[in-house]
């Protein structure tokens, strides 16, 4: 009660419009019931008296619902003229041993009345002092008895006065810093009432305090009728913003139920459990939706500054934390990647390396002839070539990784590296482009390049494979075809990133090939994409003519 008081006194000019209504009607009701009262004890007595004194609180219960009828409650206003017409009725029938009763009670309604005048409050309490100065005069005593209580009831009524319009004032300005600081805060901020919530929780669960969480967990129903019941009733304008809403209007209010989804299930649990075991602060990681339905994740922290259990007052910092779960869960993959990679890596070098140890086995212990060691040997160099493609691929990752790529960069033939890269690796492709234009740039690393985007192919493309180039400005290009479904739109982004592999259901794939060649190809000044085309998966790699190579800032074996 002293709190609903005290924020009542202190309240914001918003709020005073429904504070005056509570005033006025409480007034109202309890002089129909003083009235009625004085009214049944007449009856049942005969007092005649009782009949007169029950006029007092008629005529005050009369102004006060004149008031609430025609949509203008004052409290202040009201407790003066109930202050008024407590004057008037002990005039009528006030005798010496109601006398002290009276005057304190006419103070006390003054005082109080005071509190709810907004403004010209100096002259309300100096009109206020020669009413209660006066007073007596009207109430038949002495006059200097009428001139004595008169003094006595003014003073006490100026300084009672003064002392209640100093303590509002002070808390007035103290709320006015806080609503400032709240509604003018950068921070999102808002403040919610959770008693009819938590009351609903305790109806529903009466059992051990500590097995809360697993009932609630078990009956996500419960929850989503209890959060429904929570009500936003202060909010600023970063988390208007925050939340992505039109207004503050737009979340004020109570929940919606459809807010306890799978995902926000065990936060508002959290916050239930909280509240449920008395907690003044928590704090916890919540994932949301903005007004626009837009995914994000929220660092909370409430604190409850409510009185006793009611959960009536419960301040929430929010802080946007999306970008920090984002780079959790790609720091994540990536060590998730890197940990397939190694597994990968493994696989690919001991297949070959297997293979090498056991031809090169063979070859010393069987007595072959010269067509089969021939043959042998072919197989052998071509399982130490594949090795030696994927050390080179991891040498190129890893001085990437600490921008120590060496570039010899000189005029290429790339027709005839690209001839020479699809004879090396033996792959079938149905057409192959005729007077490919020179490019500046470094001839073996031009061969990685080709032999990554043909090999990616021959593993995960269609069985149908063409190679196109021409040129375009100062770049001549070359693109890499198959007829394969490619991959989807969602890992299209990114299949160049290291350890990235689209293909999760074949083997053989590191993770490197492609985002090396992409390092690659910028490193010379070109670039390599991927898109769709027609059915076909494309990637394209362009790299600067031979004739512009005066344009590259370069030199021989220089570390880029």
């Amino acid at each position: 009660m002293a709190t609903r008081l005290a924020e009542t006194l202190i309240a914001a000019d918003a709020d005073m419009t429904r504070i005056h209504r509570r005033v006025v009607r409480v007034g109202a009701a309890a002089s129909w019931t003083a009235a009625a009262l004085f009214l049944i004890l007449g009856f049942l007595s005969g007092d005649e008296a009782m009949f007169i004194e029950a006029l007092g609180p008629m005529l005050v219960a009369g102004f006060m619902t004149t008031q609430i009828l025609v949509h203008r409650e004052n409290g202040g206003l009201a407790l003066f003229a109930a202050a008024f017409v407590t004057m008037v009725m002990y005039t009528v029938v006030g005798n010496e041993n109601t006398l002290l009763a009276a005057a304190v009670a006419l103070v006390i309604i003054c005082a109080i009345a005071t509190l709810l005048i907004e403004s010209r409050q100096i002259l309300t309490v100096a009109v206020g002092s020669l009413f209660l100065f006066f007073a007596p005069l009207f109430w038949g005593l002495q006059l200097s008895e009428a001139l004595q209580l008169g003094v006595v009831m003014a003073l006490g009524f100026a300084m009672t006065s003064a002392i209640f319009l100093t303590i509002r004032n002070a808390a007035i300005a103290l709320n006015v810093r806080f609503q400032t600081l709240f509604e003018n805060s950068p921070t999102a901020v808002m403040e919610e009432d959770w008693s009819e919530a938590l009351a609903y929780v305790r109806s529903e669960y009466t059992g051990r305090p500590d097995r809360v969480r697993p009932f609630l967990m078990a009956y996500p129903a419960v929850v989503a009728r209890a959060v429904a019941k929570a009500k936003i009733t202060k909010v600023n304008q970063a988390a208007v913003d925050l939340l992505q809403a039109e207004s503050a209007d737009h979340v004020l209010g109570n929940r919606e139920a459809g807010s306890v989804t799978d995902e926000t299930l065990e936060s508002f649990v959290g916050a239930l459990v909280a509240l449920y075991e008395g907690q003044k602060s928590y704090e916890q990681e919540t994932f949301a939706l903005t007004m626009k339905g837009q995914p994000m994740w929220l660092q909370t922290r409430c604190v409850d500054t409510s009185q006793g259990p009611t959960a009536t007052t419960i301040l929430i910092g929010l802080a946007d934390i999306t970008h920090m779960k984002e780079r959790q869960k790609a720091m994540a993959d990536l060590v998730k990647a890197k940990d397939e990679f190694i597994a990968k890596v493994s696989h690919e070098l001991r297949t070959p390396l297997t293979a090498v140890v056991g031809l090169t086995s063979e070859m010393s212990a069987m007595d072959l002839t010269e067509e089969e060691q021939s043959e042998l040997m072919l197989l052998v160099s071509g399982q130490a070539a594949e090795m030696s493609y994927i050390v080179e691929d991891l040498l190129v990752a890893s001085r990437a990784e600490m921008g120590t790529i060496a570039l010899d960069r000189t005029y290429v033939d790339l027709d005839t590296e690209m001839r020479k890269t699809i004879s090396g690796l033996g792959v079938t492709v149905q057409e192959v482009p005729e007077n490919v234009p020179g490019v500046f740039a470094d001839a073996s690393r031009v061969r990685q390049i080709l032999r990554n985007l043909l090999t990616n192919a021959d593993r995960y493309g269609g069985p149908n494979r063409r190679v196109l180039a021409g040129t375009i400005f100062d770049k001549a290009w070359v693109e890499v075809r198959d007829d394969g479904e490619g991959v989807s739109p969602s890992a299209a982004s990114t299949i160049f990133e290291p350890y990235s592999t689209a293909h999760s259901g074949n083997t053989g794939s590191v993770g490197l090939g492609l985002s090396v060649a992409r390092q690659l190809a910028e490193l010379m000044g070109g670039t390599l994409t991927y898109h769709r085309d027609r059915g076909e998966t494309v990637f394209r790699l362009e790299l600067p003519l031979s004739h512009n190579a005066n344009q590259i800032q370069t030199s021989a074996g220089a570390s880029v």
